[in-house]
């Protein structure tokens, strides 16, 4: 698995150690990834390999006596629009580099692929839910590279499958805010997937019968909602209020929404089997997860909501 000490990659890990697989992760060295392998590795066991998919040299020994690969390694937005050059290096030359070694193999693996449904461009014009049969539209550097990368794997002669992610926010939110937060309107639609659910899913495509499927991985009609309530919500979980409407971007044009939507999940809930948690577990398991941090975020929501509204391209202090 590359990728591995990921948010996905976190969740699929712990997925797989109940199936009683002998597990390779492979992922870049740095100080967060080791940290993360070293949690882990209390958790259940692993063989780790640290190298740059970028590099071939680092993944000739990783195949060894493989018969699975699923690749999640890949740079996601806001990285991918900040720094193209190495979105494309590691999204689509290491997709390229992954591809071209498993295919020199004496026994070829089956390759899982990390999609996601951000690929489908802004669909808010269009009737919901997405469906695979629908077309894809990049629309910036990281779904360029996606959908690239999806060519890739369908014209390669391994056992493929491609797993299109919906919104997964991690367990661990942390305090920063990211200002892409402010770009989807909150008209949006937006399906909630739990990560530990698409973890579940990329550990069960190793046997389900998946080969040559494209398959999206969203959390079902309970994950499925509009910006204004997943944000509100998330928000009050972490013991903050929710901003002005005046700190989003306002979409007047079907091509100003953001690229997420609802989805047909019916086939790769049938196959994968993994839609377990909904997004009012994910809250309380949140709301758990920061204990005191969250009484402290009530007490100072004043300096929390300055700080969260500095971070808007669009707030101009008007209304707050």
């Amino acid at each position: 698995m590359t990728g591995a000490f990921g948010n996905i990659g976190e969740s699929s890990l712990l997925a797989l150690f109940s199936k009683g697989y002998d597990i390779r992760c492979f992922d870049l060295f740095t100080k967060n990834n080791e940290k993360k392998q070293k949690q882990l590795s209390r958790r259940g066991k692993f063989e780790t390999v640290w190298g740059d998919i970028q590099e071939k040299i680092y993944l000739e020994p990783i195949f060894e006596g493989v018969d699975c690969v699923i690749h999640l390694a890949g740079i996601i937005p806001p990285l991918s629009e900040q720094k193209p050059t190495l979105a494309r290096g590691v999204n689509l030359e290491g997709t390229r580099n992954m591809l071209e070694v498993a295919e020199g193999q004496e026994q070829v693996p089956k390759f899982i692929f990390a999609g996601s449904v951000s690929a489908f461009g802004p669909t808010m014009h269009l009737q919901p839910p997405r469906t695979i049969n629908d077309p894809l539209i990049a629309t910036d550097t990281y779904t360029e590279t996606k959908i690239e990368c999806e060519k890739l794997v369908r014209a390669s002669s391994l056992p493929w499958t491609i797993l299109r992610f919906a919104a997964a926010p991690p367990m661990n939110v942390g305090t920063n805010i990211d200002p892409i937060l402010f770009e989807i309107p909150l008209d949006q639609r937006i399906e909630f997937v739990h990560s530990r659910d698409v973890g579940l899913a990329c550990a069960n495509a190793v046997e389900a019968d998946t080969v040559g499927k494209t398959l999206l991985i969203g959390g079902g009609k309970s994950g499925q909602m509009l910006q204004r309530e997943f944000l509100s919500k998330f928000m009050e979980a972490m013991g903050m209020e929710m901003p002005p409407d005046s700190a989003f971007k306002i979409a007047t044009k079907p091509e100003e929404y953001f690229y997420t939507d609802w989805l047909d999940t019916e086939e790769s809930q049938r196959l994968l089997k993994f839609q377990t948690r909904t997004f009012d577990q994910y809250l309380e398991e949140m709301k758990s997860m920061m204990g005191m941090k969250r009484h402290i975020a009530k007490l100072f929501k004043g300096q929390a909501m300055k700080r969260i509204l500095d971070a808007s391209p669009y707030y101009s202090g008007v209304d707050h």
